[in-house]
């Protein structure tokens, strides 16, 4: 396969530790997901404020805090253990028991079959190795649940 500038394959490697040193500042300058995104995921994914919530590549839990309300059980997963340690130090001082967070590859997951209400992945979805990401998503999504992609074209887009 040929790949030309600026366009990524599905066999593209990005180092573990990209982000190394940077969740401070990642999470103080990333912009947020607008209110009204969130607002419409929700709705669209007709959540009901129970089950669970899997944030694949979660970063600094940008998604993980703005839906963590929506859900009984929410699953912060990062392969960078400073951006996974990150989003724990927050929950606890946010006082939210129901995040858990994990340091590992989507890719290597392992979650029980049919458990989960929404995956949401954002702005990390070129990092994975997408088929294998949306295969293990198709078993581990309940009937009817949702897979999330949010991203933006810029970084500013939100």
């Amino acid at each position: 396969m040929r790949v030309q500038r600026g366009q990524m394959s599905e066999h593209s490697q990005f180092r573990r530790d990209l982000f190394r040193g940077t969740a401070e500042y990642y999470d103080r300058y990333r912009p947020g997901y607008p209110q009204p995104l969130i607002d419409d995921l929700v709705r669209r994914a007709s959540i009901r404020e129970h089950g669970s919530l899997l944030d694949l590549a979660c970063g600094t839990g940008q998604i993980t805090f703005a839906m963590q309300a929506h859900f009984d059980e929410v699953c912060a997963l990062d392969q960078e253990p400073e951006m996974a340690e990150f989003v724990h130090s927050k929950a606890i001082r946010a006082g939210l028991r129901h995040v858990r967070c994990v340091t590992a590859s989507a890719e290597d997951l392992e979650v029980s079959e049919a458990s989960v209400e929404l995956i949401a992945i954002g702005n990390a979805y070129h990092r994975l190795q997408r088929r294998t990401v949306a295969a293990n998503a198709l078993r581990w999504l309940r009937p009817g649940a949702c897979l999330a992609l949010l991203w933006g074209r810029r970084s500013l887009a939100g």
